[in-house]
């Protein structure tokens, strides 16, 4: 599966219990036995819920402020470099949501621009004649449409090509798939488009209790 990042939580008070501990405390805290060779292992996930997963290469640079080390105890610390393992703050949250916003924004501009920018349709748009069909069942499907494809231009073909593409990988998340989740769980999706997984993160950001629970970022 390879390595990928998340954000979990735990209840504040356990929190408050294990942050100081030194790795052999953490140990004893959680009942690991250590090996022949005096080895213990306890990965950032078996002390944490898992809220949600943000998948593979995340670029995230969030604001100054909003993360912290999750273990006071440098020696402890150490032992979780690898993990990335910090605390978060509720800026954190709302700075992923913005910056997932931003990726939909950039990307749907991209395709649209080309065509209407400015609240103006380009020329190969308007040059578009439409007739009413004379036998018609679906009242969202009335029309024919004829395009003038002398008037498009090499950079309106490429938005094109992008935009069939981004529908049929759409049709295939609601066709193949199903972006919305009934099974147990709070989870309102578990789909990986940021279009979908803003809204989950919305409502992680309504909801969570920060009063009794701290929430922490981590991969592996």
């Amino acid at each position: 599966m390879g390595y990928r990042n998340y954000i979990g939580f735990m209840p504040k008070k356990v929190y408050n219990k294990i942050r100081r501990l030194s790795h052999d405390d953490l140990l004893k805290f959680y009942n690991i036995e250590k090996d022949s060779d005096g080895h213990g292992y306890i990965g950032v996930y078996d002390f944490t819920e898992e809220l949600f997963e943000f998948g593979k290469y995340c670029d995230f640079k969030p604001p100054k402020g909003s993360t912290k080390n999750f273990f006071t105890n440098k020696e402890t610390r150490k032992h979780y470099e690898e993990y990335e393992l910090n605390l978060v703050t509720k800026d954190f949250l709302k700075y992923i949501i913005e910056n997932y916003t931003s990726k939909v924004k950039t990307y749907y501009k991209k395709m649209e621009d080309p065509f209407h920018k400015d609240y103006d349709y380009c020329e190969f748009l308007k040059a578009v004649k439409s007739e009413y069909k004379s036998n018609w069942e679906d009242i969202y499907d009335t029309k024919n449409y004829t395009f003038d494809f002398t008037k498009i231009t090499q950079e309106q073909q490429n938005a094109l090509w992008k935009i069939i593409t981004h529908v049929i990988d759409m049709s295939s998340e609601w066709n193949r798939l199903t972006p919305y989740n009934l099974d147990s769980g709070d989870a309102i999706t578990k789909s990986w488009k940021y279009e979908y997984e803003i809204f989950e993160l919305v409502r992680i950001y309504k909801s969570f209790d920060w009063k009794r629970n701290v929430m922490c970022y981590y991969g592996y």
